[in-house]
Parts: structure tokens; sequence; C-alpha cells
């Protein structure tokens, strides 16, 4: 049997285990009793009671204490009574004694009772402090137990967060993984079908953005001449090289000017402007671009002439086929474009009538006409014809002289000018019958002489042979001829190229402001008698200041009525585009920059961007706005008529006196075009 089983199975030795404490306190206190009884200065050792008490304060609590200390008081207050009467009690009564007694030793019992009264105190604090310590320990056991359990707990739920932690980063990695492959199959995707179609109908594509709808849109198809000849004399390698050159500069070309390549047909392109996209002057971006193209082809030389035809009209735009799409035009204008690239003559541009309407304000034309003339002929007859509309511009109520126009233009077999001289000789001579009858002769042939039968097409209709752009300096309405004369070699210093210019100008049919904004602003600064530095300045800022609108949405800058105030902010935003552009070709003179910042601000305070007043404008700025507002009035928009020269100096005038303009700016620009 072992040692711990023995203990376990002797109750005396289990009772001692359980009662140790109450044996101490009470060994304490017969080892004090016995102590107390055998030395003789007893009373001084009476505070050696205060070890049990203690004891029993410390181990049991307060109420054991005080009894512990109750029970020392009276066993030593019994021990002075039994050691008192022991000596007096013989032959005498109890009673009588003790009062005698109590009597004779008063002082001794007083120190008692302050001693016991102290010695029960004393337990009674001791025990109280102690149980408050022992709460506090099991205070802070149980607070220990539960932070322990707490973070016993906390570490399973951080163990449970680390394990989370790691599956969340290991499914992120694979979602991570999973948006990298998504997105290069989407650049895969986007790719393949940039390759395939227009990136602008690929993207609207995938935004699901492409409708099936009617729209006017104009069509413009161009094709090589002598291609199938130069094709079959060189190796196929060459061959495809050279292709592929033809086709990378018109790519450039067509998406600079905002078409939609629909499709190439061999050594041919057909392309839509309008569609996708819903540009409103879509037939001039047309004739711009096909004027562009021939003009590459006569730079890059091209071993071929080419050949575009342009219809405007009313089409269906829609991603065609069902499993095989393709975004393109069907309907009679592609029929008619298709026909007019086949009747044009190579290295020319024909369009139709409706295209010319469109862009008649900004394109110089020749009407194709069905009976051939010998071209020397015409020469001479054009020749005659700039000689009597100089003759015209000295002297414009001249009816004998608009009557000879007339007949030099019905000669030509162009009736529609024809008509339009006789009009304004009937209005000036209306008793004349010779011309009233030339006008009604020239109103009978004009279907006649200007429509034209087109093989494939049961309609004659007006062709136009496209030659140029229309020079905004020979507007007589805008610049007269003094102004023209002094002035048109400053075409010649402009830096930058209308390839920079024109792309924003076809936006919003304003196809040369920027050359008469800047040739106006030179002129205005050398009527000034600025310097030329200065000057050349101005010729740069003028061409320039308008960049920014190719960052506003076309429909704000076609736009017929007012706008609101979100659309203005918007349109004035343009300023600051238009600075960003210009730093971006490479002109950050400060001076440039100060122009096209401020060349939308009003002495008054009325303009923008920064709307500033007075001598806060620089003077190159002023003029630059006062070039700008002119040419803008005299000029034709999509949403007005040109206004009259002399209507719009009486307006500046008026504004210069209000505030608006410097008065000495405006000043200089009447007697520059007066």
């Amino acid at each position: 049997m072992s040692w711990f089983d023995y203990l376990r199975r002797n109750s005396w030795v289990v009772f001692l285990h359980r009662h140790s404490e109450l044996l101490l306190v009470v060994g304490i206190l017969l080892v004090v009793s016995a102590v107390f009884h055998w030395i003789p200065l007893k009373f001084g050792f009476l505070s050696f009671f205060y070890l049990p008490v203690l004891a029993a304060g410390y181990l049991f609590g307060a109420r054991r204490a005080v009894l512990t200390g109750a029970t020392c008081v009276l066993l030593v207050v019994l021990y002075y009574i039994w050691l008192w009467t022991s000596f007096e009690l013989e032959g005498s009564t109890l009673v009588p004694a003790l009062l005698g007694l109590a009597a004779e030793q008063w002082e001794t019992l007083a120190n008692l009772a302050m001693w016991g009264g102290f010695l029960i105190l004393i337990g009674g604090l001791s025990g109280s402090l102690h149980e408050r310590m022992i709460s506090s320990y099991q205070q802070v056991q149980e607070l220990n137990q539960t932070l322990e359990g707490q973070a016993a707990q906390l570490t399973l739920t951080n163990e449970a967060l680390q394990a989370s932690s790691n599956e969340l980063t290991h499914r992120a990695e694979e979602l991570h993984e999973k948006n990298l492959l998504v997105e290069q199959l989407r650049k895969q995707l986007e790719d393949t079908l940039f390759s395939t179609m227009d990136a602008t109908v690929a993207r609207l594509s995938i935004q699901g953005r492409l409708r099936e709808e009617k729209r006017q849109i104009a069509v413009l198809f161009c094709d090589l001449q002598g291609f199938t000849t130069y094709s079959q004399m060189l190796h196929p390698e060459v061959v495809l090289d050279d292709l592929n050159h033809f086709y990378a500069v018109m790519e450039e070309l067509i998406e600079r000017y905002h078409g939609h390549i629909d499709k190439y047909m061999g050594d041919g392109i057909m392309c839509e402007f309008g569609a996708p996209i819903d540009h409103q002057q879509f037939s001039l971006q047309a004739v711009v671009t096909a004027l562009k193209m021939q003009e590459k082809f006569r730079t890059e030389r091209f071993p071929w002439k080419l050949r575009v035809g342009i219809a405007s009209g009313e089409t269906i735009v829609a991603l065609l086929g069902t499993r095989r799409k393709s975004y393109s035009a069907i309907g009679e204008v592609v029929n008619v474009a298709k026909r007019l690239e086949e009747l044009c003559e190579p290295g020319a541009v024909f369009i139709d009538e409706t295209t010319y309407a469109a862009a008649r304000h900004f394109v110089e034309v020749e009407t194709v006409r069905s009976l051939g003339r010998r071209r020397d002929d015409d020469k001479k007859v054009l020749d005659v014809i700039g000689e009597k509309k100089q003759l015209l511009d000295r002297n414009p109520r001249d009816a004998d002289l608009l009557f000879d126009l007339g007949k030099l233009y019905f000669e030509l077999r162009e009736p529609s000018p024809a008509i339009e001289y006789f009009r304004r000789a009937m209005e000036l001579a209306p008793d004349n019958s010779e011309i009233k009858v030339w006008f009604a002769d020239a109103s009978v042939k004009k279907d006649e002489f200007e429509k034209i039968s087109i093989p494939g097409l049961s309609v004659r209709r007006a062709v136009y042979r496209v030659t140029g752009l229309r020079n905004p300096l020979l507007d007589r309405n805008r610049f007269p001829q003094s102004f023209y004369d002094q002035y048109r070699r400053l075409e010649e210093l402009i830096e930058i190229p209308d390839d920079v210019t024109l792309p924003t100008e076809v936006i919003d049919a304003t196809v040369g402001h920027s050359k008469g904004v800047a040739v106006l602003a030179y002129a205005l600064a050398d009527r000034l008698a600025l310097g030329e530095d200065l000057k050349r300045k101005l010729l740069t800022a003028g061409s320039l200041q308008d960049l920014g609108k190719s960052a506003i949405w076309h429909h704000i800058l076609n736009r017929r009525g007012g706008l609101s105030d979100t659309e203005r902010k918007e349109l004035e935003a343009h300023v600051a585009e238009s600075i960003s552009l210009a730093k971006r070709l490479g002109y950050d003179d400060p001076q440039v920059i100060g122009i096209i910042a401020a060349h939308h601000e009003l002495l008054n305070g009325e303009g923008y961007p920064n709307h500033l007043k007075g001598e806060q404008i620089p003077l190159p700025a002023r003029i630059g706005c006062v070039a700008d507002v002119y040419c803008a009035f005299t000029g034709w928009r999509p949403y007005r008529e040109p206004w009259d020269r002399r209507i719009v100096l009486n307006e500046m005038r008026k504004d210069a006196a209000a505030g608006k303009y410097d008065p000495a700016v405006v000043d200089a620009l009447v007697e520059l075009v007066s």
C-alpha cells in the first residue's frame, strides 16, 4: 500500500488536513496562553495575543478573527480573576469578594478593557481587509480566467481568420489570374475585332450600342486606276506591300476626319461618314477627306491614280450578317457613290448634288456636264469671267456686267450661277426683256445642263468635280480685295499645317476660320504698329486657339438653339484644351499661350474662362478676340447664314463703346476691311 493510500484511508489524518488552519490558530493561542502563564511580566506580554487574532483574520476572515479576539480577552480576564481570587476567596463569600476585587483592581480592569477592545477591533479590521483582498484576488482570478478564455477564443479566432485570410489570398490570386486571362482574352477579342472592323464599331458592338436605323450619312468610294496592270508586272510580295502602304495612308486620313471604314474591296475602299457616330457635318467631312486623299497621292507618289466618288442621303445602317457580321450601309446612296467613283476621272473627286449642297460654302467645284467641251475653250471663258468679276467688285450694281457674266456661265453649261447673275441683273433692270429671256432659257436648261445620265441609275443627276477648298481670304464679304492684295503673303508664313486644324474645323463647319483669324490678327497688329515678332506670334496663336473644340461634343458645336449652363461650361472648356494641344505640338511660348488663354476675354469682365477685365487682358489677346469675333460673324455656320460685313462692323463698334472690345483694335479693323 502506498503512502498516499495510507493517508487517504486514515480519518484522523484527513481531519488534520481539513482543519489544519484552525489547529494552527488554536495552537498559537495555546502557546501564547502558556507563555503568558509562566512569564512574570504578564501585562507587557498581552500584545502577543494579537498573533492568534491576526492569524485567524488572515486565515478565516473578520468573523473568526473577532471571535478569536473575544476568546483571547475572555481567557485573559478569567485568568486574572482566577489569579486575584485564588488568595482572597478563602473564608469569604464570592460576590462581596469580587466587588472588592473590582474596586481594588479597577485600573487594571480598565486597561484590560482597552486592550480587549483594540484586540477585537484589530481582528475585525484585519479579517475584513483580508476578506477584501481575497475577494479582489478571486475577482482577479476570475478575470484572468475570463481573459485566458477570451485569449484562447481569440487565438482560435485568429487561427480561423488566418486560415480564411490564406484562403482569400489564394482565391484572390486565382481571381487575379482569371482576370488576367479575361483581360488577355478581351484584348485578343478587341484586336481581332479591330483587325476586321472599325475600332469605334467594335467598341460600340461590345457595349451593345449599335442600332439598326435609317440615317443621313455620306458614303465614299475610292478605287485605284491601273492597279490590275501594275499587279501583273510585279511579285505578289511587292504588290501587297505597296497596297498595304496605300491602305495605311488612307486609314489614317479617314480616321482623322471621323470616317468609318466599311470594307476593303481589292484595290478600293468603301467608308461612311455620319455613322456609327452621328456627326452632323458628314458631307463636309467626306469631301475634305477625299481632297486630302488626292493630296496624299500627289505627295506620296503612288504608282497609280485614285478615283473618289461621294454621295449623301438616307441609308439603312446596321450590323449585316448572322454569324459573321459587318457594320455597313445599304440603299440608293451607296449605289450612287459607287457609280460616281466609276465615272470619276483619275485624280479627281466627284460628288452628288446633296453632298455639294451641304459643303458648298467651303469647296470649289466644277459641274460635270453630259456634253463634252474642249478644255481650252472653257479656259478662255473662265479667264473672261475672272476679268469681269474684278470689274464687278468695283461696280456691283452694273446690270450689263451681271448680264454678261450670266451669259458666260450659260456658255459653260453652268446654269445655276448663270441664273443667279440673270436674277441680279433683272432686279437692277426690270424692264430689260432680253435678260428675262435668258433667265427663262437658263431655268429651262438647268436640269439638262447640270444633270447627267449615270449608268445604272434611272434618273439624271447633277454631278460636281471638287477642285479644292475655298480660301476664306477670297471671300469679299469678309476681306476686300485691297486687304487680300496686302496680306495674301501671310498664308505662306503660317507654320501650322491644315492637317492640324481641319479635323477640328470639319466638326462644326468652320473650315478656314483659323486661317482667317490668324491673318486678320496679324494685319490688326500691323495696323497698330506692333513688332514683327509679336505679329508672328499672333499668326501662330490664331491658328491654334480653337483646336480644343475637338474635345467638345459635336452636337453642342452645331446646336441651333441656346445652350444650357452645363453645355456652355463645356464649350468654355475648349480654351484650356487648346492650350494643352498647343503645348503638345511644341508651341509653348508664353505669349502664344497667353493669347490663346485670353482670346475670349472681354474688357468688361463678361468673357471667359477667367473673367478678366481691362488691362488684365494683354493687347495681343484683345487683338485675337476682335479677329475671332469678326471672322465668326462673317462666316457661315450650320445654325445661321453669314452676316453682312457692314452690320458686323456696326455691331462691333457699339460693343466697343459699351466696353466689350478694345476701341483702338476695332477702329483698326474698320480701317482694314471697310
